[in-house]
């Protein structure tokens, strides 16, 4: 099972991000920007495809329009190395 959730300011992505989840963990994470969420921590993401790459820079835009940083937060190395591959890494906010 995918999911997002909310702590804090916190959203929690869970289990895996790929092209058959991403759709619906999409919609899940509107509703979270909207309500304020800083913070994406990705060490519950148990799968990925490249589809990750989509939803993080979704997310982003959603943090942007809302006029706020949204900082990105224990990526999985698979997507880490997407993130430099694909030159985003610098454009962002992530940490180990």
């Amino acid at each position: 099972m995918s999911e997002c959730s909310l702590d804090q300011g916190t959203i929690y992505l869970r289990g895996e991000v790929s092209f058959a989840t991403v759709t619906n963990l999409h919609r899940q994470l509107q509703a979270l920007m909207q309500a304020g969420a800083h913070t994406m921590d990705c060490s519950g993401v148990t799968k990925v495809d490249s589809s990750i790459t989509a939803f993080i820079l979704v997310a982003l835009r959603l943090a942007k329009d809302a006029g706020t940083d949204l900082r990105i937060v224990q990526l999985p190395e698979a997507v880490s190395r997407l993130m430099k591959l694909y030159d985003l890494e610098e454009n962002f906010l992530f940490s180990a």
